[in-house]
C-alpha cells in the first residue's frame, strides 16, 4: 500500500497491485496543464477505479519525481497500475484518446 494524493490535497490509500492511477505531471507557467488537469478530474468522476495524481513541477518533491520518470515535457500523463507504468502521453492529448486507453487498463 502507499498514499496518493488528490487534487484537495487529500490523501488516500492504494494497493499497488490494483489501483489504476492517472499521474499528470504539471506547471503552473503551463499553459496546457490546467486542461490536462481539469480532463484528468474528469475522468477520475467517469470511471470507478481510476485515481489522479498530480505531479507539480515547482517544488523539489515534484522535479525530483519528474527526473525519476525522465519527464521532459509538460503537461505528461501516465498511466499506471499499481507502481507499473502502462501508457505515457505527452502533450494534451484528446480526451477521447485519453479515455480509450484507460478503458484498456480499466477492463
Amino acid at each position: 500500500m502507499y498514499t496518493v494524493k488528490d487534487l484537495m490535497g487529500n490523501t488516500q490509500n492504494a494497493d499497488s497491485n490494483k489501483s489504476l492511477i492517472l499521474s499528470v505531471f504539471t506547471h503552473p507557467a503551463c499553459s496546457g496543464c490546467g486542461a490536462a488537469v481539469e480532463m484528468g478530474w474528469e475522468l477520475v468522476q467517469d470511471f470507478e477505479g481510476l485515481q489522479l495524481k498530480t505531479v507539480k513541477l515547482e517544488n523539489r518533491e515534484g522535479l525530483e519525481r519528474a527526473q525519476q520518470c525522465g519527464i521532459k515535457t509538460i503537461p505528461t500523463m501516465i498511466i499506471y497500475r499499481g507502481e507499473d507504468e502502462c501508457e505515457r502521453m505527452v502533450g494534451l492529448p484528446k480526451k477521447k484518446d485519453l479515455e480509450e486507453s484507460l478503458k484498456r487498463y480499466l477492463d
